[in-house]
């Protein structure tokens, strides 16, 4: 890890596997407490018939996933010839304040 000129560490970052069914709030808890803005999902929900990831995010337009005293929304979502960009809003208790991009497979 390295300073950046306005003080805020650059080049971080955390790598995980996609969480189970029984861990997402605890990722959630995490990308909170550590102030994530990117998440880059490197594989697919499914592969055949067998669920490879947990779907930790809500679809666009339907209600927000909450867990304890966090709340994801998904505000837009962009599919691409080899991805999808996900806008997630991620609320602490009644005040949202986090933007974050998720790219997924």
């Amino acid at each position: 890890m390295k300073m950046g000129t306005s003080g805020r560490v650059v080049g971080r970052y955390i790598a995980s596997q996609g969480p189970l069914s029984h861990t997402v709030a605890d990722m959630w808890r995490m990308v909170s407490d550590c102030n994530v803005h990117l998440i880059v999902m490197l594989t697919s929900e499914t592969e055949g018939r067998r669920v490879k990831c947990h779907r930790y995010w809500p679809q666009c337009g339907h209600k927000a996933m909450s867990y304890d005293q966090l709340s994801v929304t998904c505000t837009n979502e962009h599919r691409a010839s080899s991805a999808t960009i996900r806008d997630l809003q991620l609320t602490h208790n009644t005040v949202s304040y986090s933007h974050i991009v998720l790219f997924s497979k």
